[in-house]
């Protein structure tokens, strides 16, 4: 049976009661801004940026960058602006109208980032970031070679990592299958000791340090520790980086390259990645494919791969002080296949002997470098 007068009364309540939750469930996607809220509390974005530097601006080391930042509103500017390079604190100004002077000369090469942090009266903050990049402040010394010396090299070494120790020459070789550790007489080219390397290991770099020999390997993210004298494995740890090209030892640490621009500083006892890592850079930029590695007198010294340079490197900041063409060393008939790239550079601590060499080359050469 029918009720129209309860019926209409039903639907009014109803279409009330929906009209209400609806009100309800848009109130708390969008919830009201109170209004005894401040203004100034309200907006947490006042367009705080960078003036100078502008983003991925490059800059000489040596010069002087005045970091200054600009605000869309100057009446709701901060109390103080705090500088930060790369997440350490450089120093501050009072305002936007002020610039702070920051001296390259306190930083690393390559990309740098800055980062400034405005503090106001009512506990805000407001953060902006942005990159710019340090390079040379001029172009590396340029060298040639003289040949003192040439030896007999195995032709069948593809090699990764050379280092001269205890009056002799140690090698590591690369590619899947064919990896190994030598041990050689520099004179004759004679094997004293080889360690094959299990098939489903690309062998890399190789250093010394406390009686030991590293070698590192390309993809497999694994470092093997050796008695020098034995080529018994000592242990076996991983690191940090994704690849493994070069490694070197500076009588503290181990320095590390994976085929970037970038060289790591890591603990020698466990291969952890210490605080230090530095771009290398030029006058141009960054310089890429850094291959095998050797600390000589204070520099790094690496190998670019596909290319007849050595660079020398300040281990310090990144920067390429030098740059070794070693152009013409093999000749021209004596590269044929499986000849290689350059590759290779091991030193004698004792006499001071630079030995080079390239992958599958038949000769190793003792050079000396003369600036042009």
């Amino acid at each position: 049976m029918n009720h129209p007068i309860l019926l209409k009364t039903f639907c009014a309540f109803v279409f009330v009661f929906y009209i209400g939750s609806s009100c309800n469930r848009n109130s708390s996607k969008n919830p009201a801004r109170s209004i005894d809220q401040p203004e100034k509390q309200r907006q947490t974005n006042v367009n705080f940026h960078f003036v100078i530097p502008s983003n991925n601006e490059i800059f000489k080391l040596g010069s002087i960058i005045n970091l200054q930042v600009a605000m869309s509103d100057t009446t709701l500017g901060p109390d103080s602006i705090q500088f930060l390079i790369d997440g350490k604190q450089i120093g501050s100004i009072k305002s936007s109208l002020e610039t702070y002077k920051l001296n390259t000369n306190q930083l690393k090469l390559g990309t740098r980032i800055a980062q400034a942090i405005g503090y106001y009266k009512n506990n805000r903050r407001e953060v902006n970031n942005i990159s710019f990049k340090i390079v040379a402040s001029s172009p590396p010394k340029l060298y040639n070679y003289k040949i003192i010396n040439t030896y007999p090299h195995d032709i069948g070494a593809f090699t990764q990592g050379l280092i001269f120790e205890d009056g002799f020459l140690f090698e590591g070789t690369g590619e899947y299958g064919h990896s190994t550790l030598r041990k050689e007489r520099l004179n004759t080219g004679e094997k004293v000791l080889q360690l094959n390397n299990p098939s489903d290991v690309f062998g890399e770099g190789i250093t010394a340090f406390d009686h030991k020999i590293i070698q590192i390997t390309w993809k497999e993210k694994v470092a093997y520790i050796y008695d020098i004298a034995t080529f018994h494995m000592i242990n076996k740890i991983n690191y940090p980086m994704q690849e493994g090209w070069g490694i070197t030892y500076n009588g503290k640490n181990l320095i590390m390259s994976d085929g970037s621009a970038s060289l790591y500083f890591l603990n020698k006892d466990d291969m952890s990645q210490i605080d230090h890592v530095i771009e290398v850079c030029d006058d141009q930029g960054p310089v890429e494919k850094l291959n095998e590695l050797e600390f000589i007198e204070g520099e790094v010294w690496a190998n670019v791969w596909e290319t007849d340079y050595i660079v020398r490197i300040n281990p310090e900041n990144g920067e390429v002080t030098g740059k070794i063409d070693l152009t013409g060393l093999l000749k021209p008939k004596e590269r044929r296949p499986p000849v290689d790239v350059l590759n290779g550079i091991a030193y004698d601590v004792k006499t001071k002997r630079i030995l080079v060499t390239g992958k599958n080359w038949p000769k190793l050469f003792e050079i000396a470098v003369i600036q042009k």
